[in-house]
């Protein structure tokens, strides 16, 4: 196995960390409201909570990859993942509770821009979409499966505080493995190896247009999807009287949807439809399906899971995937602030979404909220036809080893 298989087979290990700690509050949800006694809306401000410190730092997280590399980088986002899953387990209130899960976020947008370029670098010159697919795909469903499903029996043996530590426990385990196991690349004191971090870079990455555009492309559909992954058992057992089994299917199939979405959307968009038809395909088809929600039964709404999670996820892979083909313009050292920026944009998304969702569901009903859901995914959706039609062909990565 070449060295670029190696670490991306790292870095998707890794990945996993950085999801589980992500997603294992959801089965903490019963017995949090137990025992602070929390109400909905509140629930939703602990899902925010991640993604709010997910947002606010994907910019900051950016710098410090250029400034002192990206391993440097994806070794600080886990530790202070790690040290947020900690603060969690050892809430005494709700308040710092959030805090807590606010660390968390902060921690995982950190390594998520040193992870993405990383990969970027290993496989710029082919494969790159498919990479991020990998990556951002596969890994990342696996470890929000891993959170929500496996952590399940966890929270019900240990207590909801000790399956959050067992998540910090797994994040200090991926430290670990990143200072012995990952492999040194050959340019590593080179564009990836930090001091890269000045006025020229920042130019190069704010003032390219396509950013802007095609981040604020996915910021509705963002939002949809991590609300939809998180709270559409709980629609289907409130509003349609589905078992608590059958919720769980819905999440399972939603989330699974992202493992065949990670393969298809790199396969799509390394060799047929290019990054932005690959993601009009994705946006598209993901609000559709979030605007049939009112409309269907429980058997309807398996299939609607798979569709939100599978193109949700092929949507995100090719999205994400534009800086790294964007080699006449951006270098390599660019890449995680220009993923931060994009990051950022749809973080709006993620952090106001869910308790919108929760509002409008208070005050006008569920089928409203649905309807909400999918047409802000079509609207923002339009902005990718503003986008160019393709990116420059990659010119340059790591050599194979």
């Amino acid at each position: 196995m070449t060295n670029r298989w190696v670490a991306l087979t790292i870095i998707s290990l890794s990945f996993i960390q950085f999801t589980l700690n992500w997603f294992n509050v959801i089965p903490t949800f019963h017995p949090l409201i137990q025992d602070m006694h929390l109400t909905f809306p509140q629930i939703g401000m602990v899902i925010g909570a991640f993604v709010a410190g997910y947002g606010l730092a994907h910019i900051p997280g950016g710098w410090l990859s250029e400034k002192y590399g990206m391993r440097a980088a994806i070794l600080v986002g886990i530790l202070v993942e790690t040290l947020g899953a900690l603060a969690s387990a050892w809430a005494p209130s709700y308040g710092i509770l959030l805090a807590g899960r606010f660390l968390c976020g902060i921690g995982g947008s950190i390594y998520l821009g040193g992870a993405v370029g990383l990969t970027t670098a290993w496989f710029r010159e082919r494969e790159l979409v498919l990479a991020n697919g990998l990556v951002t795909g596969v890994a990342f469903t696996v470890g929000a499966a891993i959170g929500l499903f496996g952590w399940t029996p966890l929270v019900a043996s240990l207590g909801w505080r000790g399956a959050l530590l067992a998540g910090a426990a797994v994040g200090a385990a991926t430290l670990v493995m990143m200072l012995v196991a990952f492999p040194a690349p050959q340019n590593e004191r080179g564009e990836i190896g930090g001091a890269h971090l000045s006025l020229a870079s920042l130019k190069r990455i704010f003032t390219q247009p396509i950013l802007w555009v095609v981040g604020v492309s996915f910021l509705g559909a963002y939002g949809a999807y991590l609300t939809a992954a998180q709270l559409l058992p709980h629609y289907a057992q409130q509003h349609l009287g589905a078992s608590a089994e059958q919720g769980e299917l819905l999440s399972i199939i939603l989330l699974l949807g992202g493992i065949p979405g990670g393969f298809v959307g790199g396969w799509i968009g390394d060799k047929l439809l290019g990054v932005k038809g690959t993601l009009l395909l994705g946006l598209v088809i993901e609000g559709v399906a979030l605007l049939m929600v009112p409309y269907v039964g429980v058997p309807g709404l398996i299939v609607i899971a798979g569709a939100v999670g599978c193109f949700g996820i092929i949507s995100f892979v090719t999205w994400i995937s534009l800086p790294g083909k964007l080699d006449h313009t951006l270098h390599i050292s660019d890449v995680p602030t220009a993923v931060g920026l994009m990051l950022t944009i749809i973080a709006i998304g993620g952090a106001t979404m869910p308790p919108i969702y929760s509002e409008v569901v208070s005050n006008y009903g569920a089928n409203a909220a649905w309807w909400f859901l999918g047409v802000t995914t079509l609207v923002f959706a339009v902005f990718a036809l503003f986008a160019p039609v393709s990116t420059s062909a990659p010119s340059h990565a790591l050599a194979k080893a």
